[in-house]
């Protein structure tokens, strides 16, 4: 068990709840921040481009939402080539947890049912444990698998750099 593991298991019950589909990454990072607002950033769609590895452009897309931002919406990307990718929110709970799906066609034929999980918990010392977990299938190929494993690596955990840079200078 990490350091973090007490702050870590409702983000893998809102997981195991959401999909079928095997764990693939967790992060989990500690910020010296409040939960609401360590929540209320990265919730913020069109602010995602801020702190989203390879996000050039973000914007929320509310036409399906049962209230903007939230379940049905879709959190709009721009990667710096290519399409725009749309992560569809599947779950809800503010302060505490998001949940997300991107397309298929996102990830290249590399991974297929996605299923992205943020939770916030309070740190009883203060600040905010932030876990992020990426499940999905990888491609079968072991090769294309591979590639779909270290690209969720590599994203969250350059996300969560990016994270911490962002609200240092906030």
């Amino acid at each position: 068990m990490g350091p973090f593991s007490e702050f870590t298991e409702y983000a893998k019950q809102t997981g195991r709840r959401l999909s079928d589909q095997p764990l693939l990454v967790e992060e989990t990072r500690y910020f010296d921040t409040t939960q609401r607002a360590l929540f209320d950033y990265v919730s913020d769609f069109d602010r995602l481009d801020e702190w989203i590895w390879g996000a050039k452009k973000s914007w929320t897309d509310n036409t399906h939402a049962q209230a903007p931002g939230q379940v049905g919406s879709v959190r709009m990307i721009q990667p710096p080539v290519g399409k725009p990718l749309g992560e569809t929110v599947k779950a809800y709970e503010a302060p505490r947890m998001l949940a997300y799906s991107a397309d298929d066609a996102a990830f290249f034929g590399l991974c297929t049912d996605h299923l992205g999980v943020l939770t916030c918990e309070a740190h009883p010392d203060g600040g905010t444990v932030l876990c992020w977990l990426a499940y999905g299938r990888l491609a079968s190929a072991p090769a294309k698998a591979w590639a779909g494993k270290k690209l969720f690596q590599v994203a969250l955990g350059r996300s969560l750099k990016n994270l911490e840079r962002s609200l240092s200078r906030r």
